[in-house]
């Protein structure tokens, strides 16, 4: 073989291992482009942008909430005020539908109105920031405008900036004691403080008093006071007051705790006179308080043991408004709503009390 035919000999075989390497260079590459990196341990690939379809970009919003949602059970909001229904709801994370009904609203005057329908039913679990839709109706109000010229109430709201650990006795010549007067509790939310609140209900309360035409004396109006439980009952004792009421919010290291009480003096030494009388007032102002507030109801509490009750001589009842210590009644006492609702019911049965 001469040398021409040998060097297009080694031309061609040159020329195929090029088309050899070139396709396998081709493969490769096309290989390589498809691959997927593997899954790091976490579940997600360290590029994500490799292995999201066009189609899956983004997660849709609600699947991302609906993973991470807080389930809540629905308060029973029915017979409440629309406003207590706010403060419920808010307490829970739900949010608050309206519906007025023209049918059932159409007397309705300013806020005087409560929930008659609501859908989901209380009990019901739902997600947090889900809607609870009501239906409200208007109430007629409770009227406390009949006159009474000349009765005189004495309204004591509980408590004082700074309490007194001084001692007095129980009772007129008692040898036991007991601290003149505490500053009580305060909002386990709000962190308002009872002797603040109370005045503020009592306040409300002398208004609607006065509207009727009950001559209202007040134990304190401000809260830089120092007047203890015995000194606060010679106040009503010297105005010869039909009632003695002493206005107060409770407290408890069971944050489940909750609704009204009314205290009344039983039968001792002191109060033997007045314990009749006493819890009559009682009963009458406690049904008026729980209906008002749609609040729940502790029933009547006889006490033996307190001074501001010994050292009357006219009869007194004691209202814990609720539970400062429970959060939805922490945020309920510092409503002016529910205030109002509080000081409504008082009057009212306060009205009553003095009409028998």
């Amino acid at each position: 073989m001469n040398e021409a035919v040998r060097l297009r000999a080694r031309t061609r075989l040159l020329a195929v291992g090029l088309l050899v390497a070139m396709s396998v260079l081709a493969i490769a590459a096309f290989t390589l482009g498809n691959l997927t990196p593997a899954p790091d341990a976490e579940g997600s690939a360290a590029d994500p942008a490799w292995t999201t379809p066009p189609d899956q970009s983004s997660a849709p919003a609600s699947q991302e909430s609906s993973e991470t949602a807080i389930a809540v059970e629905v308060p029973d909001l029915l017979g409440k005020t629309l406003a207590e229904a706010h403060v419920l709801l808010e307490a829970t994370g739900v949010t608050l539908q309206v519906e007025e009904d023209p049918s059932l609203v159409a007397d309705a005057v300013g806020d005087a109105r409560i929930v008659e329908r609501q859908e989901p039913v209380g009990s019901t679990v739902v997600n947090a920031g889900d809607v609870v839709r009501v239906t409200v109706a208007a109430v007629p109000g409770t009227s406390t405008q009949r006159e009474h010229t000349g009765a005189v109430v004495v309204i004591d709201p509980g408590h004082q900036a700074h309490g007194d650990s001084s001692h007095e006795p129980i009772g007129p010549g008692s040898d036991r004691t007991k601290p003149k007067v505490t500053g009580g509790t305060t909002g386990v939310v709000t962190r308002m403080p009872e002797y603040e609140i109370v005045l503020q209900i009592s306040m409300n309360l002398k208004a609607r008093l006065e509207s009727a035409g009950v001559t209202v004396v007040m134990t304190r109006m401000t809260n830089d006071v120092n007047i203890s439980n015995s000194e606060r009952a010679g106040i009503a004792n010297d105005a010869q007051a039909e009632l003695f009421i002493r206005v107060h919010a409770d407290g408890s290291t069971d944050t489940s705790q909750a609704g009204v009480s009314m205290l009344y003096p039983g039968k001792n030494d002191w109060t033997e006179p007045i314990s009749g009388p006493s819890h009559r007032a009682a009963e009458l102002i406690h049904d008026a308080v729980v209906a008002s507030t749609g609040g729940s109801s502790r029933g009547l509490v006889e006490r033996n043991d307190l001074s501001g009750f010994n050292w009357s001589t006219v009869p007194t009842v004691l209202v814990e408004c609720g539970f400062l210590t429970n959060p939805v009644e922490d945020r309920l006492l510092s409503s002016p709503h529910y205030q109002d609702k509080l000081a409504e019911g008082m009057a009212t049965g306060i009205i009553a009390y003095l009409n028998e």
